[in-house]
């Protein structure tokens, strides 16, 4: 297994929040899932394509023309789903292993099998793809902060400027969610001088109530806030900031002076006056 499908396929060991900070690789997870729902398996960084066929022909190439690794994948498929053809299984040799001839009827099934995985592979990679250029694009313009913090363990740093994330091409920093910051645009994975990439969660958690398939014409907080003080007028701000648990604070502050501009009462600790009350 090698080091990026090793890391996509064990979020267990992402490192854990700490200080007002989420690791990018668990902000890539929580994207995707709110973004596609159940179809976000989380192994979206690292899914199998079965079949790369050269420009051949059409671009399948003929049992003779394809390459080792895609007669091998052929054979595997056709031993997985079409066991009725009775394919033996490839002897190993020092150079690997050797692969059965086909019959023209195996090659135009396997190719057939070969193409439906790599329809689901190519869905997989959109879906992945689309939840780096949201990521991206947030912390590009700014609505989303990063930071980087050693392999091994301590502080962050400071805030990341916006332009870090100002490239045409920053697919590796999602690999293992690492970066160089001596060369951040350098087009590696890892290294001895790379770090862990961060997200501020304050950010992360307003783009993921941005991107909510099911989320709709979601109410603005700060109404949400007003209509919760109308219904109840003795709640109190802390109280307020209960009922918004995923929300940051610095978030909800912002939303809780826009409802007591609209809403002068919330400015009341408790219990409104009753000539306030009728007001």
């Amino acid at each position: 297994m090698d080091a990026r499908t090793e890391f996509w396929a064990m979020p267990r060991r992402f490192p854990p929040d700490f200080g007002g900070y989420r690791f990018l690789g668990k902000a890539v997870n929580e994207v995707g899932k709110a973004k596609f729902g159940p179809d976000w398996t989380g192994l979206e960084g690292t899914p199998p394509r079965l079949l790369m066929p050269q420009p051949v022909l059409g671009g399948i190439p003929f049992d003779g023309l394809a390459k080792p690794h895609e007669r091998l994948a052929i054979d595997l498929l056709l031993q997985k789903h079409r066991p009725d053809f009775g394919r033996p299984i490839p002897e190993r040799r020092a150079f690997g292993p050797v692969v059965a001839p086909f019959t023209s009827e195996q090659w135009d099934e396997g190719i057939r099998l070969a193409m439906e995985s790599d329809e689901r592979s190519l869905a997989i990679r959109r879906r992945f793809a689309a939840v780096v250029n949201s990521l991206i694009e947030c912390l590009r313009e700014g609505r989303m902060k990063s930071a980087l913090r050693p392999k091994r363990g301590g502080d962050y740093s400071v805030f990341l400027p916006a332009a870090m994330w100002n490239a045409e091409n920053l697919s590796d920093r999602f690999s293992l969610c690492q970066m160089n910051p001596r060369k951040p645009f350098d087009y590696g994975i890892a290294g001895d001088d790379y770090q862990l990439i961060f997200v501020d969660i304050e950010g992360l958690e307003v783009l993921l109530s941005s991107v909510s398939p099911s989320a709709g014409p979601a109410i603005p907080a700060w109404r949400k806030i007003i209509e919760l003080k109308k219904n109840d007028p003795t709640l109190t701000k802390p109280k307020l900031a209960e009922h918004f648990g995923k929300m940051g604070k610095r978030e909800f502050d912002r939303h809780w002076e826009k409802a007591r501009e609209q809403y002068p009462l919330l400015q009341k600790a408790g219990r409104p006056s009753r000539q306030s009350d009728s007001d």
